[in-house]
């Protein structure tokens, strides 16, 4: 069976924070997240693939001095969800919802950080490089995405997970003057440490 990303995120959005199990990869990977993005300064925030909210909470609950934020995803059972989740927050009244994929959305402004968190490694290999030029089109100054990243990819990877050459796909638009890469890992001895297989990629635009 073909993957097919707008169907198969579609029904697997239905039951997706249901199955959705929260563990210590996930904290680290939203501890390195907010340690880095702490060295930044951005007022508005557009979020793709927000999923059941997960990042729009952590955002929200550790950048109070936010001032807009719109969050979309193609399934509007996670959207919804989203809004459940990030209800009692402070600031929750200033986020903005849609229901769209990518290639459709068309926003009515730019922001100044554009985040997809393990959205990217979903998209096929033929459209990647048109939808992050995209993301960044929308973008200010901003564009970080956080997804799967290894040097070599599994054999046993899953037909919906792909590793994309981020880096490069950044550094050959025009308009980004910087590109980071953050491995999600954190050492626990001298010889071990925990390594989620992650990567935060960073990208400043230029002025």
């Amino acid at each position: 069976m073909s993957y097919i990303p707008n169907e198969y995120w579609t029904q697997r959005g239905k039951d997706y924070k249901k199955n959705f199990k929260y563990d210590h990869k996930f904290e680290l990977q939203e501890q390195i997240l907010i340690e880095y993005l702490k060295k930044y300064s951005f007022d508005s925030v557009l979020e793709v693939g927000c999923g059941f909210g997960r990042i729009t909470k952590l955002l929200l609950t550790n950048f109070p001095e936010i001032k807009e934020y719109f969050a979309f995803d193609l399934s509007s059972h996670q959207v919804e969800n989203a809004k459940i989740n990030i209800n009692g927050i402070e600031n929750n009244a200033i986020v903005q919802f849609a229901v769209s994929d990518i290639q459709s959305f068309q926003p009515t402004k730019k922001y100044d950080l554009v985040i997809a968190s393990e959205v990217l490694m979903h998209v096929l290999p033929s459209e990647i490089q048109q939808v992050i030029q995209k993301l960044v089109s929308f973008s200010t100054k901003y564009v970080c995405n956080i997804d799967w990243f290894e040097e070599k990819i599994p054999k046993n990877a899953e037909s919906f997970n792909f590793i994309h050459q981020y880096e490069k796909i950044y550094n050959d638009i025009s308009s980004i003057k910087k590109v980071y890469r953050i491995p999600v890992f954190k050492k626990k001895g001298f010889l071990s440490k925990v390594d989620v297989k992650q990567s935060i990629f960073f990208s400043e635009l230029r002025d």
